[in-house]
């Protein structure tokens, strides 16, 4: 085998497998043309004898791509070579490859139309690809001149539309949390004006405000403050509506009595009142009948002032009587005549709110319990 390698070698001839190898891949596996084909079909063979001679084919040379048919041969041959058995033996590889081509190009020719028309459809989507490809470069083209030119610029305008709405919002934050700290201001001027509607109207929107900006801790104190202020002016209102109990003045007690109102506490102004009116009587007399003792009394050391008011009267001598008794009845009038307007006040506005369904509730002292409340005075 080495001599016919080195024979071989010395003529410059190459193994069919190095020829193969040295080959391009085209040339390799190059289509069979169509004339070379057609001979191939023309010798005359029969199906039978040429699929035995296939049949006959050792299953080694179908075993893998690689394997090396000349070393396979040429490892086969026997150390004695014979001429007439090797050229019986090239004679029988020959038929086998002649049938092996027959059998191929029998293959190829049937399957050439599907061949060419798969390789129509190859061609046709390279095309397609291509100008796919194309579209995509220009579309990204487009995508990148839109974004840079129309995308990027709105939305820039949009994010800069937002945060101008962001800071208007914060800024009329700012202004209501500004004018919720100077309330104090405006309430104490409102007190001095006596105008309690007002202060507690504006007092009860100052807490509404504060409610929504509570998570402000300048907020949450001033909401604090203005409950502390809001009970100052309930009890700014306990005065006012005991003013009245002397002296009437229908403005004044009107804005005493929607003040009350708007706190919702139309019942307890009257069980006030009713108190003051007490109360005033009270003051009223004692302090007439007090100045009257202590004239008589002269400098004498007697503590009148703690004086049960029964125990005061004993001490009012027969001259000083009538002229006390005329001061008495003229403080109670003044006080009588407050509360008669009062009354008066109640009953119109009590008329007014019959004529007016689903206005809203006023407490008032009805004419019932105005003669109950006298009878409890006299």
């Amino acid at each position: 085998m080495q001599k016919i390698k080195s024979l071989m070698a010395r003529q410059g001839l190459k193994s069919p497998q190095e020829s193969v190898v040295d080959m391009s891949p085209v040339e390799s596996f190059r289509t069979p043309s169509k004339e070379e084909l057609r001979e191939l079909r023309e010798q005359p063979t029969d199906p039978q004898a040429e699929q035995e001679i296939i049949d006959r084919i050792e299953e080694v040379y179908f075993s893998s791509d690689s394997f090396d048919m000349v070393q396979y041969e040429l490892e086969r041959l026997p150390p004695d070579l014979n001429l007439l058995e090797l050229e019986e033996y090239r004679d029988k590889l020959k038929r086998q490859q002649a049938a092996v081509s027959k059998r191929v190009a029998d293959l190829i020719l049937e399957k050439q139309p599907s061949y060419v028309k798969e390789l129509e459809r190859v061609t046709s989507l390279q095309t397609n690809l291509q100008l796919a490809a194309v579209i995509c470069t220009n579309a990204r083209r487009q995508l990148r001149s839109a974004k840079e030119g129309f995308t990027e610029a709105s939305l820039g305008l949009l994010a800069n539309q937002r945060r101008r709405q962001l800071l208007t919002g914060l800024l009329k934050s700012l202004r209501t949390i500004k004018t919720l700290q100077r309330t104090d201001v405006r309430l104490s001027e409102m007190l001095e004006e006596e105008d309690y509607p007002g202060a507690i109207q504006l007092c009860l929107e100052c807490q509404k405000a504060a409610s929504t900006f509570k998570h402000y801790n300048c907020i949450s104190e001033l909401n604090s403050k203005l409950q502390d202020t809001l009970e100052q002016i309930e009890e700014q209102l306990d005065v006012a509506l005991s003013k009245t109990c002397k002296h009437f003045d229908v403005s004044h007690y009107t804005k005493v009595q929607l003040a009350y109102k708007l706190l919702g506490k139309t019942q307890t102004a009257m069980d006030q009142l009713h108190m003051h009116f007490t109360q005033a009587i009270h003051n009223t007399v004692f302090q007439v009948v007090l100045g009257y003792v202590e004239l008589c009394a002269g400098n004498a050391d007697t503590k009148f002032q703690k004086m049960q008011y029964k125990d005061l009267c004993t001490h009012i001598t027969t001259d000083s009587y009538i002229p006390c008794l005329t001061d008495l009845c003229k403080a109670l009038w003044e006080v009588m005549l407050s509360y008669h307007l009062t009354m008066l006040w109640h009953d119109e506005h009590y008329k007014e709110e019959e004529a007016t369904p689903g206005a809203a509730e006023v407490m008032i002292c009805t004419p019932k319990a105005g003669r109950d409340f006298a009878d409890k005075m006299t």
